[in-house]
């Protein structure tokens, strides 16, 4: 199957980091270039940003047209694809776990990391041997940095951002209708949540994307983002009744003895 990871050109200690995970996995993991916040014209920008809770950094344009490139690809193939950013530190169980969760035929989006966060996913997982298991997530914002997409949730993900962007992570976690899966344990997990976890990183850490951003000022030209704020706020609200039945909300394991 093939293998991607999206990484800056300026990156290369990031490159690699991943070319060398890659090799030590017997993993034949593709680069495939970042779009740079500078190259995003004004008119783009403009087209695409507006649409979420809060304007978008051109940092944040650069990560999700770095993944929409990738999905217009993955839309016309037949195959799904594994998708990487270049902070993501992988389990050693991801090689023989690969093969097992392509086959799953049930999903068109399929999560691999731990975000470190809890998440409404089913109550129930369908255990897939070895250990190995993935669970329906109704609800999820965060991690972009490890993901199995297939054509068929790949075109939903084109579809959508036809109107609009949003940071990367939470648009593909957000979209109504996509078959969204987590694996269990984790297979992977970014380098700055690691890095918090375990008290040291293979590389670099710092992020801007992640960046702390201060609260978006209460004017007019704010508001529809306010509302759309508030709109999200409501949803949640319905997701947590959904934990009296089907759902429940819990971080995804994690195997610290996959990754050391």
């Amino acid at each position: 199957m093939r293998a991607v990871f999206i990484n800056l050109d300026r990156a290369v200690p990031r490159r690699a980091f991943m070319e060398a995970q890659g090799a030590k996995l017997g993993l034949a993991l593709e680069r495939v270039r970042a779009v740079e916040a500078g190259e995003i014209g004004a008119s783009l920008a403009a087209r695409l940003n507006g649409r979420w809770e809060r304007p978008l950094t051109l940092p944040e344009l650069g990560c999700f047209l770095s993944h929409h490139g990738l999905w217009r690809e993955i839309a016309g193939g037949t195959e799904p694809v594994l998708v990487l950013e270049d902070d993501a530190i992988l389990s050693r169980q991801l090689p023989s776990a690969l093969p097992v969760l392509v086959a799953f035929n049930r999903a068109e989006f399929l999560n691999l990391e731990s975000f470190e966060r809890r998440r409404f996913v089913a109550r129930e997982a369908v255990a897939l041997g070895d250990g190995l298991s993935v669970r329906r997530v109704y609800r999820d914002k965060s991690g972009s940095a490890a993901y199995l997409l297939w054509p068929a949730g790949a075109r939903k993900l084109l579809d959508r951002a036809e109107r609009g962007a949003a940071p990367v992570d939470a648009f593909l976690h957000g979209l109504p209708g996509l078959e969204t899966w987590q694996a269990e344990p984790a297979l992977a997990i970014q380098a700055h949540l690691w890095e918090r976890r375990s008290g040291g990183a293979p590389i670099d850490a710092a992020t801007s994307i992640q960046a702390p951003r201060g609260r978006l000022p209460l004017r007019l030209d704010t508001l529809p983002f306010r509302w759309r704020r508030i709109a999200t706020q409501l949803r949640l609200a319905g997701h947590h009744l959904c934990r009296l039945g089907p759902a429940t909300y819990r971080r995804t394991e994690l195997r610290d003895e996959d990754f050391r």
